[in-house]
């Protein structure tokens, strides 16, 4: 299957040179090596705020050089130090087995060195390499060793992890090796380190002149961090935070000393300190390359294109950074970015006010989001219960329903609450323009911060021009949250990073652009606003020539925004978007969809993702989005890998979630509440279907959009919950709605039969 697709994406490519467009080299563009040595300092557990005045080594980096902040999730939810070396050696995310107790995290292992800057072997290379194999992120630990040693590179290791992150494998992949290694008195998880051995190891490894030098300085063990199932009385404890932390910045401060003034040096928290996952801090000084042109390191914020985030790098990204310095092509195996300095009008404080907020705005996120989708689970089931309740209740007495006052005020308030709660997911979004992660209380702060932005948003859909139509709110709501999300994903995506919704930093799985969450809204919203439209220019008898031209022209626009590498980056975004715009479009011009006319739209689907993918595998490595990546991917042979992988990933969210549960709910409450008779006879969405010739069309639009939503990507069970939370609520107004303008014909039916019957007993 793999090969198959390989070739057809060589056609494409092979069609764009034909067409005269030049395709990049595949591999990273080649920047100029640094002038002086390269040094990768790793610790772990470090953060900016335990940087302060005691701590000078430190404070010299946070102070002068570029600084940013570093996501080191690995496989699990928490990063140990072994598993940070690892990922540096893989370019990939890679971690040790599990330890017993299983949250515990394992010493890391001094290297066997027969005679000091010689050759050492790596212990238990084995469980790393099987474990790698276990895992679903291809990872190919000792990747950095072999890449340095076909490059002609010579690398030296000091210290337990840098043995680790510079070891070339043995032809069988069982054992490892490093060419010069020290063993530098350091244990990478308890931080028991004698300083001054460790500046002589390097002191002596810099004598050997090297042009990579990775030292291992230990780790930050918080004791406050630590998970029941790790035992008090070990190396890793047996301190304060505040005391590991001085200890650490007197180590940095001696390995400094012994560095020439020439290096480019990059200082790395690879790793957790304990059970909470969060940023920890990087810097880097020194020349920097660029694309050939040397810069520097300083007075500045660190990013990569792999997080598009000023001040946000991740683990991945030291291997690249570390091959493009010394002037060495990225392998295709890495997905990382090099870490570079993003220049900045910020003064220092500025830059740590900006870290600072980072830091905690995805920590303070964290621990929230899982009840606020909790919360948006219960909320809509109370909808939907009040809504059956509204629309069940009898009507009062034996005269027509629309002669109840009561019943009218009744669904006035559903209308009006249902398009309140349709404007939440993108209030979530908006609350991210105030800091409420500085206030004492950050979950209280951001629910208020939502509920502010949701009520201005519910006034524009229920008082703009559109507001009697049936379906003029669910097309304002769903427009405003289109909208919001385009112009963020146009802007940075700084409004997706730490919200309710949006990307966690902390997760490291995306930084920009558009998660499953956000296209489920996004592409929601996209195609209510086309059902919206598309219903009004029929009901004032345009053309459907005209009719399908809207809903071509937001489905165009839409697909564009989703799919473009650096907007919304989405690599199953499209092919669910094009068929549910397509199917839209015929239905809603009066053409019926046919097997050749599904065809057509499964081949421009097909062919538009091909024309995204490979327009951004053509890019160099660096540059390139998880669409070229997955591009790369298939044709390497790792294609069904990344198939199993979302089809595992989605079997877990389903059976693992309350958020799935929605859906049957929301199915459900349609099936016999809505599309069956209430209690005064009529079917509530038969009459707005009766009143909007596009809301069937637009229903089975949206069950396409879904559908194919959920299928195409990973963790994409979340897709058809997510967006029922905007698209249920709206469908619910304008049903309510469709209700009023009936009981409004009756009422004023049953005035006229008055008014006849008294003219003719006059």
């Amino acid at each position: 299957m793999s090969a198959v697709i390989g070739r057809v994406l060589a056609a494409v490519a092979a069609g764009a040179v034909v067409l005269g467009v030049t395709p990049a080299a595949p591999a990273a563009t080649v920047t100029a090596a640094v002038t002086g040595p390269v040094v990768l300092i790793g610790t772990g557990g470090l953060r900016w705020d335990d940087v302060n005045e005691t701590t000078p080594a430190l404070s010299s980096l946070q102070n002068a050089d570029s600084i940013g902040l570093l996501a080191v999730r690995n496989v699990r939810a928490t990063t140990c130090p072994i598993d940070g070396w690892l990922a540096v050696s893989a370019g990939r995310r890679a971690a040790d087995t599990e330890a017993d107790p299983s949250t515990a995290c394992r010493q890391t292992p001094a290297p066997t060195i027969g005679t000091a800057g010689g050759t050492a072997d790596v212990p238990r290379w084995s469980d790393y390499a099987r474990e790698a194999r276990s895992e679903d992120f291809d990872a190919h630990p000792g990747l950095l060793g072999e890449t340095l040693r076909a490059a002609g590179k010579t690398a030296v290791a000091v210290g337990s992890g840098a043995a680790i992150a510079l070891a070339t494998p043995s032809s069988k992949g069982t054992t490892a090796t490093v060419d010069h290694a020290f063993a530098g008195a350091v244990d990478g998880t308890a931080g028991e380190v004698d300083p001054q051995q460790l500046a002589n190891d390097v002191q002596k490894a810099v004598a050997l002149d090297p042009e990579l030098l990775v030292i291992d300085v230990g780790a930050i063990r918080d004791p406050k961090e630590r998970s029941p199932g790790e035992p008090k009385a070990t190396g890793a404890y047996t301190s304060p935070r505040a005391d590991q932390v001085a200890r650490l910045d007197t180590r940095v401060g001696l390995v400094l000393g012994e560095l020439p003034a020439t290096a480019t040096v990059i200082f790395a928290s690879l790793a957790d300190s304990g059970k909470t996952s969060q940023l920890r801090a990087v810097a880097a000084r020194g020349p920097a390359p660029a694309g050939g042109a040397k810069t520097s390191y300083g007075g500045s914020l660190l990013g990569s294109r792999s997080t598009r985030q000023d001040g946000l790098t991740q683990g991945t990204d030291i291997l690249p950074t570390l091959l493009a310095a010394l002037g060495v092509d990225r392998p295709s195996e890495a997905v990382g970015a090099p870490i570079v300095p993003e220049r900045t009008k910020l003064t220092l404080v500025g830059r740590l006010r900006k870290l600072q907020d980072l830091e905690q705005a995805s920590t303070a996120v964290h621990p929230i989001v899982p009840w606020f989708f909790n919360g948006l689970v219960i909320a809509q089931v109370l909808l939907y219960s009040a809504a059956t309740l509204a629309l069940r209740r009898r009507r009062e007495g034996a005269d027509a329903p629309a002669a109840g006052p009561r019943r009218r005020r009744r669904l006035v308030a559903l209308r009006r609450t249902a398009v309140v709660f349709a404007c939440v997911p993108a209030a979530t979004f908006l609350a991210n323009l105030t800091p409420w992660w500085r206030a004492g209380h950050p979950g209280l702060m951001v629910t208020l911060a939502v509920a502010g932005f949701t009520l201005p948003i519910a006034l524009v859909a229920l008082t703009g021009p559109w507001r009697n139509a049936v379906l003029g709110p669910l097309g304002a709501v769903g427009g405003m949250t289109a909208g919001v999300l385009a112009l963020d994903a146009a802007t940075g995506s700084h409004l997706t990073l730490s919200s309710l919704m949006g990307v966690q930093p902390v997760v490291a799985g995306r930084f920009y652009g558009f998660g499953n969450v956000a296209f489920a809204l996004f592409a929601t919203g996209a195609l209510l606003l086309a059902i919206s439209l598309a219903d009004a220019a029929i009901r004032r008898d345009r053309r459907p020539l005209e009719v399908a031209g809207i809903v071509a022209v937001i489905g165009v626009v839409a697909t564009v925004i989703d799919g473009t590498p650096g907007l919304g980056s989405d690599f199953g975004g499209p092919p669910a978007l094009i068929p549910a715009f397509g199917v839209l479009a015929l239905m809603a011009a009066g053409v019926g969809v046919t097997w050749r006319r599904a065809g057509l739209i499964v081949l421009a689907t097909v062919g538009t993702l091909l024309v995204i993918s490979v327009a951004d595998w053509l890019r160099p490595a660096e540059s390139r989005t998880h669409l070229g990546r997955f591009v790369q991917t298939v044709l390497d042979g790792g294609g069904w890998t990344v198939i199993q992988r979302k089809a595992e990933q989605n079997f877990g969210i389903l059976i693992g979630s309350w958020l799935t549960l929605l859906l049957p709910f929301a199915v459900a409450f349609v099936a016999l509440v809505l599309a069956r008779p209430v209690s005064w006879g009529v079917r509530p969405l038969q009459l707005a279907y009766d009143r909007s010739p596009a809301l069937r069309p637009g229903m089975i639009s949206f069950a396409v959009l879904i559908g194919l939503g959920f299928l195409l990507n990973d963790s994409g069970t979340a897709i058809p919950a997510v967006a029922a939370t905007v698209a249920i609520p709206l469908l619910i107004a304008a049903s309510v709605r469709a209700l009023e303008l009936d009981d409004a014909t009756r009422l004023q039916a049953a005035i006229a039969k008055v008014r006849k019957s008294t003219a003719r007993r006059r």
